[in-house]
């Protein structure tokens, strides 16, 4: 073998050796994703409980929340209160999911769930004339831009008056729930 072969064997031998070092690198990558969406999910998981505790611990929680979310004038001041707290940690927790879902963070299917809830919550009669017109502000424009922009009619679940209520409901539209 000559000094010319010898070095066109070790030209092909390292060209070799970068493909397989950029595969290995891309597989880490794709693993590092997917182990960055589970917390993603996980982390907004957590989150979504964590602000559900005090309606666990209070059923006086949960009533203001669906008498708020139902019609805002008819809450009490404590309900419109307790109500506030709530919405306002919920669209938070909401807008990070929309923001995990479009830098892909957070898998469409996901965030379709994550979605039905944030519309069905956003749509609601009491959030729309009551609460959403003084706290939008506090939202990126981005969302807010999205909300403003999606139909009561998307919304496919039921209002927590009907579940608290025990009314049958389907998965059809509906005006409230979170």
């Amino acid at each position: 073998m000559s000094l010319e072969q010898a070095s066109y064997l070790s030209q092909v031998i390292g060209a070799l050796a970068v493909i397989a070092s950029l595969i290995f690198v891309g597989f880490q990558v794709r693993q590092n994703t997917r182990a960055q969406r589970v917390v993603a999910v996980n982390s907004l998981a957590a989150a979504a409980v964590a602000i559900n505790v005090p309606a666990m611990e209070s059923p006086a929680f949960g009533e203001a929340l669906a008498t708020a979310l139902k019609d805002w004038k008819a809450a009490s001041r404590d309900q419109r209160i307790i109500a506030h707290y709530f919405l306002f940690s919920f669209f938070k927790l909401a807008e990070s999911a929309w923001y995990q879902h479009r830098v892909q963070a957070l898998d469409t299917p996901q965030w379709a769930g994550w979605e039905n809830l944030l519309l069905a919550t956003y749509h609601a009669a009491g959030v729309q004339t009551g609460w959403w017109p003084h706290r939008r502000n506090v939202y990126s424009p981005e969302f807010q831009l999205y909300l403003a922009g999606t139909a009561k009619d998307d919304v496919c679940t039921a209002s927590l008056e009907d579940i608290f209520s025990n009314k049958t409901a389907g998965t059809g539209p509906s005006s409230a729930s979170a």
